[in-house]
């Protein structure tokens, strides 16, 4: 499966230097006849399935139409309009995160709004966006890589659009062995196409292409906790074509570094509002926000 993978990249990358690659949504591949970029020429393309580019590293553009159709038919679920099925009375059992988001939004969170939690681990467990949909009718999506955990939140009856996959740390959709570990799963180094125990390939998504699936560019608060991916994520993320006013984004597992990470998104626009923690570990997470576009927060970061 690699080596196949391998030649398709090959193959593709000789022959946009000659002619057009086109997209097709049929399995198998087929040379079709196209015009060259010389606008003259006759050559053979390859149509290259959409499952392919589904898997990268060809690229596939974050607004590419063939692929947000794709998020749209396979990975969207719609919210549920069954009754809640969860554990637990309380409304907030978030770790800290979303008592800092209330504390920046004010009265405004009752004006409704649109929230993104990935990872949405099982859909109520230290959940950070639970309160806001279920206490103030917020709407909103929640994106779980792991399978496992994916039918979990399923069984939860959350109101809100659900979307099997992880967040990709490229600009373009790919697929990556998962490490399935409930609260710890992760994106992992290993090669797709093996089968190692406890991982699963799953399918990465654009941020971006998430949010246009969803004809959403506005997001009022995006909880960001993917054990160790955060920066990589962020960086994939279009920051002139999106509206994000608030963020907590854990920065314990990354690479480069918690300041890595705050850096990266005061870069972007942003200022620290508190830093979160948790002495059992649940929690260590920035929250970021957007002073012109939270305008009420007077002027300065807290931290």
């Amino acid at each position: 499966m690699a080596f196949q993978l391998l030649m398709v990249v090959v193959i593709a990358v000789l022959l946009t230097s000659l002619a057009l690659v086109t997209i097709d949504f049929t399995p198998g591949f087929s040379p079709v006849s196209v015009e060259g970029y010389d606008g003259s020429v006759k050559r053979d393309a390859l149509v290259v399935p959409l499952d392919y580019l589904m898997k990268g590293p060809v690229t596939l553009q974050q607004d590419d139409p063939k692929l947000i159709q794709r998020i749209i038919s396979q990975y969207l679920h719609h919210p549920s309009d069954a009754p809640y099925q969860l554990h637990s009375i309380n409304d907030d059992p978030s770790m800290g995160q979303s008592k800092m988001i209330l504390n920046i939004l004010g009265e405004q969170v009752n004006n409704g709004g649109f929230f993104v939690e990935c990872g949405a681990l099982d859909g109520e467990t230290r959940s950070n966006t639970l309160v806001f949909e279920k206490k103030y009718g917020w709407r909103g999506v929640l994106i779980e890589g792991d399978p496992k955990n994916f039918e979990l939140v399923k069984q939860k009856n959350r109101k809100t659009w659900t979307v099997n996959a992880c967040l990709s740390t490229q600009p373009y959709p790919n697929t990556v062995m998962f490490k399935q570990q409930f609260n710890i799963g992760k994106i992992s180094k290993l090669v797709t196409g093996e089968k190692h125990k406890g991982y699963s390939e799953v399918q990465c998504l654009p941020f971006y292409s998430v949010l246009l699936a969803l004809n959403i560019t506005t997001v009022d608060y995006f909880s960001l906790d993917v054990e160790g991916s955060e920066l990589e994520v962020l960086r994939t993320i279009p920051w002139d074509k999106v509206n994000i006013k608030i963020m907590s984004v854990e920065f314990i597992h990354g690479a480069e570094g918690k300041e890595a990470l705050k850096k990266y998104v005061m870069d972007q626009g942003y200022k620290v509002y508190s830093e979160v923690t948790h002495k059992g570990g649940y929690a260590n997470d920035y929250i970021f926000y957007k002073n012109d576009i939270v305008p009420w927060i007077q002027s300065g970061s807290l931290v």
